[in-house]
């Protein structure tokens, strides 16, 4: 398969060196002829096994409405932990040194390498997998017999898990930037670590202000700290997650890269 983005000398030079709408294009269509048929067998296996699931656990509970809503929620846990292993194996190709070397020469930037990757493992992904997930919901619930529940079963828990994704994924779209090889486990692993060490400065935190009783008197508590505490809480840290979280991990993500392509 020729995965090479066929540009002349003319139309290199006349394009953006940064960025450039039809470059990305070229590249696009090049991470999805080799990525198109990974991501499918990797759905379409895991598409086989919840059909099973879906029409054991439909059939033999029929007229069940919280049975579809468990089964709701498998293919939700389903949909990031394959997005995630999927966004993990995004750069799969420098791994591989015999891969690395045409992945490293093409003719397209770093930041076009890296907004193509996030569209491939990011809404082309989401694309895909929802459209599978709406063929086991409904399969579901018509052979559970409630077809009146199939549209009560994308309420708005499911796109606020797909909102989700689409931030946490910036983490392993990360990890599949700085680490080489098994980057799906060595970002866990990162995760983990990270987890501790907040648990730990957390419990530090608790200890100075709570002392060792563990515990403390609402009324004792200073109302401007516990303002504060809860405008960090409440305000703070939803906008950050929400609002700050992907796009600073995309940026340390391009330096990353850059430092891998060096």
């Amino acid at each position: 398969m020729n995965t090479t983005i066929p540009l002349t000398l003319v139309q290199a030079k006349t394009m953006n060196p940064v960025f450039d709408l039809g470059r990305l294009g070229f590249f696009l269509k090049r991470q999805l002829s080799l990525n198109l048929n990974t991501l499918w067998m990797a759905i379409l296996s895991g598409f086989g096994t919840l059909l099973v699931i879906s029409a054991l656990f439909a059939f033999f509970n029929r007229e069940d409405t919280d049975v579809l809503f468990g089964l709701r929620n498998l293919y939700l846990v389903a949909f990031f932990l394959a997005g995630y292993v999927f966004t993990s194996l995004v750069f799969n190709e420098m791994n591989s040194p015999k891969k690395s070397y045409a992945f490293l020469t093409l003719p397209v930037s770093k930041v076009e390498k890296l907004v193509g990757a996030w569209l491939v493992s990011a809404p082309v992904f989401v694309l895909l997998y929802g459209a599978i997930m709406v063929l086991l919901a409904f399969f579901s619930s018509m052979l559970a017999q409630q077809p009146e529940v199939f549209p009560h079963l994308f309420d708005r828990d499911v796109w606020i898990c797909v909102k989700v994704y689409l931030v946490t994924h910036s983490v392993f779209f990360l990890g599949a930037c700085t680490f080489k090889g098994n980057n799906f486990l060595k970002t866990l692993l990162a995760l983990i670590v990270f987890a501790l060490i907040i648990a730990v400065y957390s419990g530090s935190v608790g200890y100075l202000l709570l002392g060792d009783q563990g515990q403390v008197n609402e009324e004792s508590i200073n109302p401007a700290l516990k303002e504060n505490f809860e405008f960090i809480f409440t305000r703070i840290i939803p906008f950050i997650f929400w609002y700050l979280l992907a796009p600073f991990l995309l940026v340390v993500s391009y330096f990353k890269l850059q430092e891998r392509q060096v």
